[in-house]
Order: structure tokens, then C-alpha cells, then sequence
């Protein structure tokens, strides 16, 4: 009876080896959806980072053209002001309604609104420094 007891023991180890294998599959099938879980936040947190990235990439863009434009109004008006120097403006005195007073007037209007840009640029190219450091700093945090 030796040999039947041999067998007896022989299959109760192979069932308990059986167990613990399958004990071990299943934590490794959680452990798996776990993992893909994982990747897949990671996936979308990078997703979240390119479209932010794109969005702030769109605005640096807008602001780039918005701040050329203003410098191509500010050289125009420049020019315009060159135009209406007082020495010029008496000379190119024609009629009676370019007096010496409507050009100063006009002078000074000219000058009022090439602060008023030059005020503009100088706030959308802070505003520019400002979403660029901001865009660094979100890079740097991730």
C-alpha cells in the first residue's frame, strides 16, 4: 500500500502546485490590468500635455502677428509724423484749411496715437514674455 499512499501524496502535491500556480496567474492577470490602467492615464496626461502645448504654441503665434502688425502701424505713423513737421507744413501750405494751426493739431494728434501704439506694443510684448515664461515653467514641472 506503500505505492497507492506514494500516489496519494504524490497528487495532493501536484493539486497544491496547481493551486499556487493558478494563485499566481491570477495576481499577475491584475497586476497586468493594473499596468495598462497605468498607461493608460499616462497616455491621456500626454495627450493633455501636447494639446495644451498646441493651444499655447496657437497664442505665441497670434500675439507674433498681432505685434508685427502694430510695428508696421507704428513705422507708418512715423512717417506720417515726418511728414507733418511744422517747416513742412507751412511749406506745403496750399489753402486755407492746412494753417499752421490744423497742422499742429494734426502733429499732435499723430503723436498721441504713436504713444498710445507704442503703449499697446510694449503691453502685447510683455504679455508675450509673460505666456512664454509660464509655458516654460509647465514644461519644466513636467
Amino acid at each position: 500500500m506503500e505505492k497507492g499512499e506514494d500516489s496519494k501524496g504524490d497528487l495532493r502535491k501536484l493539486e497544491g502546485d496547481v493551486r499556487r500556480q493558478r494563485a499566481t496567474r491570477d495576481d499577475l492577470h491584475k497586476q497586468v490590468a493594473q499596468m495598462e490602467g497605468a498607461v493608460k492615464g499616462l497616455e491621456d496626461q500626454l495627450e493633455e500635455v501636447q494639446d495644451e502645448a498646441y493651444t499655447w504654441k496657437n497664442r505665441y503665434l497670434e500675439q507674433k502677428g498681432i505685434n508685427k502688425q502694430l510695428d508696421q502701424q507704428v513705422v507708418q505713423l512715423e512717417r506720417d509724423l515726418e511728414q507733418f513737421t511744422p517747416n513742412q507744413a507751412a511749406a506745403n501750405q496750399t489753402s486755407g484749411d492746412q494753417s499752421e494751426i490744423y497742422m499742429r493739431r494734426m502733429l499732435q494728434q499723430l503723436l498721441r496715437e504713436k504713444d498710445k501704439l507704442e503703449r499697446e506694443l510694449r503691453d502685447n510684448e510683455w504679455r508675450l514674455d509673460h505666456e512664454a515664461m509660464i509655458i516654460n515653467q509647465a514644461q519644466q514641472e513636467r
